[in-house]
């Protein structure tokens, strides 16, 4: 079977063949495919660069005056924000006047309350039926910007009356309790009175009790400190006795080794006797000498236990001490100021009817300021401003401080950038900068120095700097949030010098361009730059007032 390879070198034999046959006919059909291939790659090329990107070009003319010099720095536009809640107390009525009657004049007295509360969950709530603004839209103090069910704000309406109606009820129990508070000031004032009596008694007999723990915790220290100390002795005397014992063991062990017990045999057992008998002592004596250490590591042990506990007394007694003087003291400081605390006591239950009375006077105010705030059922906006967030919408609950809108505050626009510590002695509160925000080239907003923040050090670059924010004046309501911004802090002014545009100026090698409009053509010039504020350089050569340079932008032609 022919394979592929074959098949395409015949073709180009055949193809050979007909070039060398038919020369002027070969030459021109490979002409034009040449031609047809240049078109091609031609068309191909001016498609792509189409595509990409198209330049646009606008003129500025060279001007003479003033030209700022500055320091410069790069940071975001921060626009201030007002937001709005629903800013009246709606929360259920809970009364704040709760009052121990015994609690300061009267050692464990018991506690009551005067007045209610509410469960601790608070379900009172607006309904949002239908919301006037959106989000963009400018709004005025005063306008009505939302509106709540009437069903909601009835219901709303009777709850807080009856706090009112609550809060009277408290406040009257509140009046009626002050009798029984002079009853039980009374028997207060008479058990203060008691302790007087039984004070000192009481501090004697507890001191009396932690001593006699520690001489008990003492005595026994020192029974086994003594029973240590004769077993010591005993035991150096035993210690002493051994070398004596063994050394009759051994004379004993000779002689009965030296006696023949066939030729002496009642001489051999006398000595056999007296070997084992001094055997014996010497086994008992090192026994006994055992056992002695033994008791002696024991009652060392013991000792130590006796220590801790007697420390321990000790410790409990100092302890101990202090508090029956505490108790003491505070018992006879009772019995000292019974007047007073009984006096106290009577001043607090004025108190607490006097919160009653606050309390009743508070659920009025809540009551009074709800019907000023919901006029019509509608919410009415407090702040005037372009509205950045809507927090509400139709079918929402509104509960007390829900947010409901943030405007922008275009009073409150600031940039905030680091300024290196070299630069910020040429920076101070008040003094004057210029804003330029990327997107809006042509336009220069004035600002003012309003905060300097502390030093900040960077380890990883070794630098100090300080933020700076600087506030903007004039029309920023085309400004957003997020805008990057460049700050030019003003330190003097050079007046009479020419100057353009900084993106007018293209550089190559230190070496500065312009693009200039002469006689209907834009030929390149070269230029010598000075000063620049960051927005506009100085033209020092090559250039005079009036020419016209061509700004060159490249825009995506998509």
């Amino acid at each position: 079977m022919e394979s592929k390879k074959d098949f395409f070198r015949k073709k180009i034999d055949s193809l050979k063949k007909w070039t060398i046959n038919n020369k002027k006919i070969a030459a021109i059909v490979y002409s034009a495919v040449a031609v047809l291939m240049i078109l091609i790659i031609v068309v191909c090329a001016v498609n792509s660069s189409s595509g990409s990107s198209v330049s646009t070009y606008k003129e500025e003319t060279v001007a003479y005056g003033a030209l700022t010099v500055g320091i410069t720095a790069e940071g975001t536009i921060t626009i201030g924000t007002s937001t709005q809640t629903l800013d009246i107390d709606i929360s259920a009525y809970s009364g704040e006047g709760d009052f121990s009657w015994g609690g300061m004049g009267q050692m464990g007295g018991q506690t009551q309350s005067t007045t209610t509360s509410s469960d601790d969950e608070d379900d009172r709530v607006l309904d949002v039926e239908a919301v006037y603004v959106s989000v963009g839209q400018e709004v005025t103090e005063g306008e009505a910007i939302a509106r709540l069910t009437e069903d909601s704000v009835t219901s709303i309406k009777a709850e807080l009356e009856a706090d009112v109606a609550d809060a009277q009820n408290t406040y009257d129990q509140t009046v009626a309790d002050q009798t029984l508070t002079d009853q039980s000031a009374e028997a207060s004032y008479a058990i203060n009175v008691l302790y007087g009596d039984y004070a000192q008694s009481e501090y004697d007999a507890t001191v009396l009790n932690l001593q006699n723990a520690v001489d008990s915790a003492q005595d026994d220290l020192t029974d086994a400190q003594e029973e240590l100390t004769e077993l010591t002795e005993q035991l150096e005397e035993d210690q002493t006795n051994l070398p004596i014992y063994q050394k009759v063991l051994e004379n004993a062990e000779y002689t009965a080794n030296n006696i023949d017990k066939y030729t002496e045999m009642y001489g051999w057992l006398t000595a056999e006797e007296a070997r084992e008998d001094a055997q014996d002592n010497v086994e008992a004596l090192e026994d006994e000498i055992e056992s002695l250490e033994t008791q002696i590591e024991e009652q060392e042990t013991k000792i130590k236990e006796l220590e801790i506990a007697l420390i321990s007394a000790q410790k409990a007694y100092d302890l101990g001490v202090i508090e029956a003087q505490a108790t003491y003291e505070k018992e006879m400081l009772y019995y000292n100021n019974a007047d007073e605390y009984k006096e106290v006591t009577l001043l607090q239950s004025a108190l607490t009817t006097q919160q009653a009375l606050d309390d009743l006077e508070e659920a009025q105010e809540k009551l009074d300021e709800f019907n000023t705030y919901i006029v019509d059922n509608e919410i009415i906006a407090a702040y005037s401003g372009v509205i950045s967030s809507l927090s509400i919408a139709a079918g929402d609950e509104l509960y007390s401080d829900s947010e409901i809108i943030t405007v922008n505050d275009y009073d409150d626009v600031t940039v905030t950038v680091d300024v290196s510590e070299d630069d910020i002695a040429q920076t101070t509160l008040g003094s004057e900068a210029k804003v330029n925000v990327s997107a809006f080239p042509d336009v220069t907003f004035d600002a003012t120095v309003t905060d300097i923040g502390d030093a900040t050090y960077n380890s990883s670059t070794g630098e100090t700097t300080y933020a700076v924010t600087v506030t903007l004046s004039g029309d920023m309501t085309e400004l957003y949030d997020g805008m990057t911004a460049e700050v030019t802090f003003i330190t003097e002014d050079v007046e009479e010098v020419l100057y353009i545009s900084n993106r007018a100026v293209t550089r190559e090698d230190g070496v500065s361009y312009v693009k200039v409009k002469e006689n209907g053509n834009i030929v390149t010039k070269e230029i010598t730059t000075g000063f620049s504020d960051g927005t506009y350089v100085q033209v020092v050569e090559g250039l005079s007032e009036g020419d016209i340079v061509v700004i060159e932008s490249q825009v995506d032609s998509n």
